[in-house]
C-alpha cells in the first residue's frame, strides 16, 4: 500500500458525503418530501431481498444437485413404464393439489399485518379443503386406473393420498415464512426434505421397487418439511370456518389458485390426452425426456419463484423499478440457463449414451428438440410471478389461458403421430407464449421489447456461438468413446461461451456478477 491511497479514500468518501448531501439539498429545494427516506427504504427492502436471495441459491444449489445425481442414477433402476405410470398418477394429483391452498398463502403473503382471525379462517378452511381433496384422490383411485386402464394405479394413488392429510401443515408456515423474506430457513428445510426423500427413493430404486420407490420418496419429502417446520416455525392456532374473512383473502387467493390450476393443467395435458392412446412406455419416454430439458429452470424457478412474489409485491407501488429489475433479473438467468439448455439439445445423443443407457435411445430426439424451446418457457416463467406480485393476476391468468388454448388443439393434431407429434406440440406453444407474456407485462411494468432484447442479448449471442462450435468440434472427438465425447464437447462449449461472454459482452457480464454477488446494489437501487 501507497503512502497516497489513505488520502485518496479519505478525498473519495468526501466526495461521496457532498454528493448525498446535495441530493437531500434538492429534495428539499424542490419539495420532494421523503424522497430520500423512500430510497433509503427500498435499499434496504432489496438489499435484505438480495442477502437471502444468495443464501437460498448457494443452499438450492446444493439440495439440487444432490438430487439431479440420485435422479439420474435412479433412471439406470427404473423402467419407461414405472415413469410412465408415475406420471399418470401425478397428472390428477398436482391438478388437485393446486386448489389445495385456495390461494391462501399468496393472500398470506400479500397481507400487510395479518390478524390472529385470518389465520385462524385460513387453517379452518385449508384443513376442510384437504380433508375433501384427501377422500376423492383416495377413493377416486380406481376410476384413475380405469382411466388409464393401469389397475397398479388404484393401491398407488390410495398411498398418495396421505399428502393432502399434510398440506394445512406445510402451506401456512412457507407462507409466514416468505412474507418476513425468511427465505434462508425455507432452503433449508427443504435441503435437508430433498436429501433425505433423494436418497429413500435411490435405495428403494436399487431393491427393485420400481414406481413405488418414486412415491414413497415423495411422501417422505413432504413428511420431513411438515415436521420441520411445525419446529422452526411455531404457528399453530385454533381453527374456525370465518366466512367474511376468507371471502377477503380468496378475492385475491382464488385467482391465484386458479391460475396455478391452468399452468398445472398446461403441464400436465401431454399425460391426461396422450396417455390413453400412446399408452405408458411412450408417455414415460416423453416424461423424462421432458423432465430433463426442463430440469435446469425448474430447479432454478423453485429458487426464483419462491423470491420473486413477496419480492414483487413489495414494489407494487412502483412499475418503473419493478420493471427495471424484471429486465435485469431475466438477463442474469438467461445468461445462466440458455447455455445449459442450448448445451442439452446440442448433446442430447451423447448425453442419453452415457448417462441414461440404451434403453433410453428413443429419449434422443424429444431431448435435443424440447431443449430448444425451454429458452422461451425461461421467459414466460419469470414474467408470471413477477406480475403475480404486482398484483395484476389478471395477466397471469391470461398468459395461462393462451398456453391451454394452443396447447390442447396441437396435442389433439399430434399425438396420432406419436412421440414426434407431442414434441412439435410443445415447440410451437412455448414460443408464442413468451412473446404475448412479455406484452401482457407492458401493462404492468415498465418493460419493452427492446428492452429485453438488450438484457437477453448477451446470453443469445454467446450461446448462439457456442452451439456452432459444439456442432462443429463433432468430427475432433469422432472416433472417442462416448464418455471422452460427451466430456470434451463440454469442455468446448463452456470455454467458448465464457470467453465470448468476457470479451464481448464485457459490461454486461460484469453487471450480471454484480447484481449475484450484491457489489453494484446501490448503485442499481438508485437509479
Amino acid at each position: 500500500m501507497t503512502q497516497q491511497q489513505p488520502a485518496l479514500w479519505q478525498a473519495r468518501r468526501e466526495r461521496t458525503g457532498c454528493r448525498k448531501r446535495a441530493k437531500a439539498d434538492q429534495c428539499r429545494r424542490w419539495g420532494w418530501h421523503g424522497m430520500e427516506d423512500k430510497r433509503t427504504s427500498n435499499t434496504e427492502l432489496i438489499g435484505s431481498i438480495l442477502a437471502s436471495a444468495r443464501w437460498v441459491v448457494v443452499i438450492r444449489i446444493c439440495a439440487q444437485s444432490f438430487s439431479w445425481i440420485v435422479g439420474i442414477i435412479v433412471v439406470r433402476f427404473i423402467s419407461p413404464v414405472d415413469y410412465g405410470l408415475n406420471a399418470m398418477l401425478e397428472a390428477p394429483l398436482e391438478l388437485l393439489m393446486l386448489f389445495s391452498t385456495l390461494g391462501l398463502d399468496a393472500a398470506l403473503v400479500r397481507l400487510r399485518n395479518i390478524e390472529r382471525d385470518e389465520l385462524q379462517s385460513a387453517f379452518g378452511w385449508l384443513l376442510l379443503v384437504n380433508g375433501l381433496l384427501f377422500l376423492a384422490y383416495f377413493l377416486g383411485g380406481g376410476l384413475l386406473a380405469a382411466y388409464f386402464r393401469e389397475p397398479s394405479l388404484a393401491p398407488l394413488a390410495q398411498l398418495l393420498a396421505f399428502i393432502f392429510v399434510l398440506g394445512p401443515f406445510r402451506v401456512i408456515p412457507n407462507a409466514l415464512l416468505n412474507r418476513d423474506l425468511k427465505f434462508k430457513l425455507i432452503a433449508t428445510v427443504e435441503l435437508i426434505a430433498s436429501v433425505a426423500s433423494a436418497t429413500v427413493t435411490l435405495a428403494l430404486a436399487i431393491m427393485g421397487f420400481g414406481v413405488r420407490a418414486l412415491v414413497l420418496g415423495v411422501l417422505t419429502n413432504l413428511v420431513l418439511q411438515a415436521a420441520i417446520l411445525m419446529v422452526r416455525q411455531p404457528w399453530i392456532v385454533r381453527p374456525r370456518l370465518g366466512s367474511n374473512t376468507a371471502r377477503r383473502m380468496m378475492n385475491f387467493g382464488g385467482k391465484v389458485a386458479l391460475f396455478r390450476a391452468l399452468a398445472q393443467l398446461a403441464d400436465k395435458m401431454v399425460s391426461i390426452i396422450a396417455g390413453p392412446v400412446l399408452g405408458a412406455g411412450i408417455l414415460g419416454t416423453y416424461s423424462v425426456s421432458m423432465g430433463l430439458a426442463l430440469l435446469p429452470l425448474s430447479k432454478t424457478m423453485a429458487i426464483i419463484n419462491q423470491i420473486m412474489f413477496p419480492s414483487f409485491s413489495r414494489l407494487q407501488d412502483e412499475p418503473q423499478l419493478a420493471g427495471y429489475y424484471l429486465e435485469r433479473s431475466i438477463g442474469v438467468m438467461s445468461i445462466v440457463l440458455f447455455p445449459v439448455m442450448i448445451g442439452m439439445a446440442c448433446l442430447a445423443d451423447e448425453f442419453v449414451e452415457v448417462v441414461l443407457g440404451e434403453v433410453w435411445v428413443a429419449a434422443v430426439m424429444p431431448l435435443a428438440l424440447l431443449s430448444l424451446s425451454m429458452p422461451f418457457r425461461t421467459i414466460t416463467s419469470l414474467c408470471r410471478p413477477a406480475l403475480m406480485g404486482m398484483g395484476r393476476i389478471d395477466l397471469s391468468l391470461k398468459s395461462a389461458q393462451l398456453t391451454l388454448l394452443l396447447l390442447v388443439p396441437l396435442l389433439l393434431l399430434g399425438v396420432p403421430y406419436g412421440l414426434f407429434g407431442m414434441v412439435v406440440a410443445c415447440l410451437v406453444t412455448e414460443p408464442t407464449v413468451a412473446l404475448a407474456t412479455i406484452q401482457l407485462c407492458k401493462r404492468a411494468f415498465g418493460v419493452s421489447f427492446a428492452g429485453m432484447y438488450r438484457s437477453l442479448r448477451p446470453a443469445i449471442g454467446s450461446t448462439a456461438v457456442m452451439a456452432a462450435c459444439v456442432l462443429w468440434s463433432a468430427t475432433a472427438f469422432e472416433q472417442s468413446p462416448g464418455w471422452l465425447k460427451l466430456a470434451g464437447k463440454v469442455g468446448v462449449g463452456a470455454a467458448v461461451y465464457l470467453l465470448v461472454l468476457r470479451l464481448v459482452f464485457v459490461e454486461q457480464f460484469h453487471a450480471a456478477l454484480a447484481l449475484l454477488t450484491g457489489r453494484q446494489r446501490n448503485e442499481m437501487l438508485n437509479r
